[in-house]
């Protein structure tokens, strides 16, 4: 039986935002570049395709899923600036770089939100690596993806979260 894709409607921006302040804090603080939110749209009304991806898990007041994707010339490039070196290919350092950036911006992002008052937990980051796959979500949970055009290129952030209670 399919289960239909959740509304527009059904998203908490409040849960959304904090996660967008944390990647430009992130980016801002850690690697110098300012990336800006460029669209934003539910998942599957625009699929992207990636070579890196940060994944972390959430429970608590709300439970669901981050991720963190790169195309891989823009993991390579955002990497290098976080840990001040030059990769020229996808490495476990850069695999490391991508898990670290995923966990502070999760990390931010909670800190932001319980200055809201939610209650929040963060898993441990996951890292996929390959050519050109595309993440799948849970479709019986929101997912909104924000892509960010910077000066090292595109990338995308997946928040997929439904209240717990």
């Amino acid at each position: 039986m399919a289960t239909a894709a959740p509304s527009k409607s059904a998203l908490n921006l409040d849960y959304i935002n904090p996660f967008i302040e944390a990647v430009i804090n992130t980016f801002q603080t850690m690697a110098s570049v300012t990336p800006v939110r460029d669209k934003v749209f539910l998942k599957g009304e625009g699929e992207e395709v990636y070579g890196v991806s940060g994944i972390i898990g959430l429970g608590g007041e709300a439970t669901g899923a981050v991720v963190l994707n790169f195309p891989e010339a823009v993991a390579l490039a955002a990497v290098g600036k976080f840990v001040g070196e030059d990769f020229a290919t996808i490495t476990s350092g850069v695999v490391d770089g991508v898990g670290e950036m995923t966990n502070i911006i999760a990390g931010d992002a909670k800190n932001r939100l319980i200055q809201k008052g939610y209650k929040f937990e963060i898993g441990l980051p996951k890292i996929v690596t390959g050519r050109n796959y595309i993440t799948a979500q849970n479709r019986a949970i929101p997912c909104i993806v924000i892509a960010f055009a910077s000066d090292l290129g595109r990338f995308c952030l997946e928040v997929s979260l439904k209240k717990s209670f």
